[in-house]
């Protein structure tokens, strides 16, 4: 029995240790403060977040946020950033602190709230240093800031080239349209539809893009003698685009595209995309409407920490890239684009067109847009 007794010791010891090891990593730093900060979380009950407002990507994130923290509830308003920030800025202007999280694109984020100090530093809303490796992110995890500090204002998503608008090809065949070029032949004039340059969006950085590749002058002459019918309402343009009224939709999202042709509406329409419609364009890439800030003074700041690494975390990235079509800066996901030359590659260096210096430069184009008079 002694010998028995002798013989267990060995694999017993063996499981201590492994039970010991298993707990000393538990313990880091790092993960008793996430473990604290995640408890917090579930005592505030709930994270206020507002968002894209495109069905696809709202259902994507409530609901894979209510498999992952059932027990703290997510209150999110879908709205586009140029309609809910200037609500946000009444609100604090006024002492009242009712957001988390916000999701949304470069301009008007970081030019209307980071001038009031309503942004808090985006790296202390991250525990896991993981989240903040530059091994974890093409381009390091620095290139992801989207305002010129590198503080506040952090992009996640990312494609290669630029998408110029939509065709529809029930109406347009590629003989007719194949290229920058052919925007200008007379059998387009007054079926070209374009997102008002003059408001921030995707519209505007279409617009900019397209100018560093053709000239101010060809702009110019394009939205002056085409024909051209400008909208604030993508909602419009993308109804105009798929029942062929204005077949060429210039400067659009895609959201609300993409639920019509989840119900077999707009099959044949194809993005305006590649060296055909901006040339010599450089690798580059842009944020878009789901770049995230977390607020200073958020009233629910540890939901806010829980909800800011979630959306950084690989699980959840590669499930926004499969539903959005898009890209993950992180490096460990699968491109969800249907073109695979649309993802970043490692060690490449890439320009990005959507950060805070970007925007600055497409503000400038504006001004020279708003004196050719060619927006009412």
């Amino acid at each position: 029995m002694r010998r028995a007794r002798l013989r267990l010791a060995g694999p017993l010891l063996a499981v201590a240790v492994v039970i010991w090891a298993a707990g000393t990593v538990a313990d880091e730093p790092w993960q008793a403060e996430w473990n604290k900060v995640l408890n917090a979380a579930r005592q505030e009950g709930s994270v206020v977040v507002s968002g894209p407002p495109g069905e696809i990507v709202q259902q994507l994130i409530t609901s894979s946020w209510a498999k992952a923290y059932p027990d703290i509830g997510l209150q999110y308003t879908g709205a586009r950033g140029t309609q809910i920030l200037s609500k946000v800025v009444r609100e604090r202007q006024s002492g009242l602190y009712n957001w988390d999280i916000v999701l949304a694109s470069t301009d008007p984020t970081v030019f209307m709230l980071i001038p009031i100090h309503a942004l808090a530093p985006f790296r202390d809303a991250l525990i896991d240093p993981a989240l903040k490796s530059d091994k974890t992110w093409i381009g390091g995890f620095a290139a992801g800031f989207m305002d010129d500090g590198q503080q506040y204002f952090y992009s996640t998503m990312a494609k290669v080239g630029s998408t110029m608008g939509y065709v529809n090809r029930d109406c347009v065949p590629t003989s007719t349209l194949s290229k920058v070029e052919d925007l200008k032949k007379p059998e387009l004039v007054g079926k070209i539809a374009w997102y008002d340059p003059l408001q921030p969006g995707t519209g505007s950085r279409s617009t900019w893009v397209l100018s560093t590749r053709m000239g101010e002058a060809w702009l110019e002459d394009m939205l002056k003698n085409h024909g051209i019918t400008f909208a604030r309402d993508y909602r419009q343009l993308t109804e105009w685009l798929v029942d062929c009224s204005k077949p060429i939709a210039i400067g659009i999202t895609n959201d609300v595209l993409s639920e019509m042709q989840q119900h077999g509406i707009g099959a044949h329409v194809e993005a305006l995309t590649g060296p055909a419609y901006f040339h010599d364009l450089p690798a580059g890439w842009g944020g878009a409407n789901e770049d995230i800030g977390w607020y200073e003074k958020a009233p629910h700041p540890n939901a806010a920490k829980v909800f800011a690494s979630w959306y950084l975390s690989r699980d959840f990235q590669q499930q926004y890239a499969k539903a959005d079509q898009n890209n993950s800066r992180r490096a460990d996901t699968i491109s969800g684009d249907p073109d695979p030359a649309d993802a970043l590659r490692p060690g490449v260096a890439y320009e990005c067109w959507g950060n805070e210096a970007a925007v600055r430069q497409l503000k400038a184009l504006q001004q020279k847009i708003k004196s050719w008079g060619v927006v009412k």
